[in-house]
């Protein structure tokens, strides 16, 4: 069976159409949609730089021991591991008992602008 030249035309022309044109609306950013993360009030906010592998973190220049149980968590809320960190971040993190830092969560810019102990 033989398809007709003009409809295998207007068939690609149609495909190739809706291929190239523009999106009706742009992506919305994940944070305008999200829900507020509950932030422990007494966590310390600063910036962290990316780890060295080295079992510390270096948050406002000063080096902290990383807890053996530590939870880093990304913007969106998910752990991520240590060493996928690979620029400077907006941070607030807790320490336990023995000065080591437990948990860690990076600040989107919303979170960020909220001013918080260092």
């Amino acid at each position: 069976m033989d398809i007709p030249a003009t409809l295998l035309y207007s068939i690609i022309s149609a495909i190739a159409e809706a291929a190239l044109a523009p999106s009706p609306e742009p992506p919305i950013p994940y944070e305008s949609s999200a829900l507020a993360r509950p932030l422990p009030e007494e966590a310390k906010q600063g910036v962290m730089q990316p780890p060295a592998g080295d079992g510390f973190l270096t948050i406002n220049g000063r080096q902290w021991p990383l807890a053996p149980t530590a939870q880093i968590r990304s913007r969106k809320n998910l752990i991520v591991m240590p060493m996928t960190i690979q620029s400077p971040v907006d941070v607030v993190y807790l320490t336990d008992a023995s000065g080591a830092i437990y948990r860690v969560w990076m600040l989107t810019p919303s979170e960020a602008s909220v001013s918080r102990p260092r």
